[in-house]
């Protein structure tokens, strides 16, 4: 993308993540960017007769938690079934964060084939693919393969429980995003006192900042963006001892025990008023 015009009406080209990936398995994948519902549409006119699967990410948990609409998933949904195309939601940062039954809950949306991943055992090395009964019932010998060093791990499915249990019968998840709501209305009022522009996107549980006016509602928006304050901030909040992801793709990510601890916010908005000061001090500026 580092090449790519935001504005030239083409698609970057697609390039393999790593080396040893063949170049004809470009030709059996297609790519729209989120929430361009006339660009859905138009893909699966051209190819939804012979398309296996759409696999897509409400909440982009490496892509500081844009989210798509409500609606571009739930059309995701009736143009896989029209098709006869499996749609796969990742849930794999988003699942048992933002509630119990996921994004795909939230937006009202059944997937036929979901993966959840760490925050189904609290941080505890998992993974979980789930789905329709029907589908599930091919993951055996003869069918879809499914292999893994640690799968059925005894610590990590104690951990998955005692973790659900807990998810089950307390009131967790709904502390965690009580906790993420008022740490953005902290950070709001430090920013809104120096008239820095901003806005968040995600859930409070998992949120990104964004210094602009409107986030962006996708990947490709967000390479063309100004993360330039972000990362400037990020780097003295590590020095304040506000561990914070460097890379402005990665939301913030909320803790149940920030939540029970009132300290933890004051000592955090306070870390974010010396990082945002010193950024300005140094003469970085927040895009207009």
């Amino acid at each position: 993308m580092d090449d790519w015009d935001l504005g030239s009406n083409t698609d970057p080209e697609l390039v393999p993540y790593g080396r040893g990936i063949p170049p004809t398995v470009k030709q059996l994948a297609h790519i729209t960017p989120m929430n361009d519902f006339q660009r859905l549409e138009d893909m699966f006119k051209r190819h939804g007769d012979h398309l296996a699967a759409m696999l897509i990410e409400p909440i982009q948990g490496n892509c500081c938690s844009i989210m798509a609409r409500v609606e571009y998933v739930q059309l995701a949904r009736e143009l896989c079934t029209k098709y006869g195309v499996m749609l796969i939601i990742d849930e794999v940062k988003s699942g048992f964060r933002v509630g119990k039954s996921g994004i795909q809950g939230l937006m009202g949306v059944v997937p036929d084939i979901t993966t959840f991943a760490k925050a189904v055992a609290n941080g505890y090395p998992i993974s979980v693919v789930a789905g329709r009964e029907d589908v599930m019932r091919t993951f055996r010998y003869g069918g879809a393969s499914h292999g893994g060093t640690y799968t059925a791990h005894s610590v990590s499915l104690a951990a998955a429980d005692e973790t659900l249990r807990i998810l089950d019968e307390t009131p967790a998840l709904d502390t965690l995003a009580s906790y993420g709501e008022r740490l953005k209305s902290g950070i709001s009022e430090i920013l809104d006192a120096r008239k820095i522009v901003h806005s968040y996107t995600g859930h409070p549980s998992m949120f990104g900042l964004f210094f602009a006016e409107a986030p962006p509602d996708n990947y490709r928006a967000w390479k063309t963006s100004d993360y330039s304050f972000y990362d400037a901030m990020a780097y003295h909040l590590h020095d304040l001892g506000i561990i914070v992801e460097p890379d402005s793709r990665e939301p913030w990510f909320m803790c149940e025990a920030h939540g029970l601890d009132e300290t933890c916010l004051t000592d955090t908005l306070k870390a974010v008023e010396t990082a945002v000061d010193l950024v300005l001090e140094h003469g970085v500026q927040a895009a207009e």
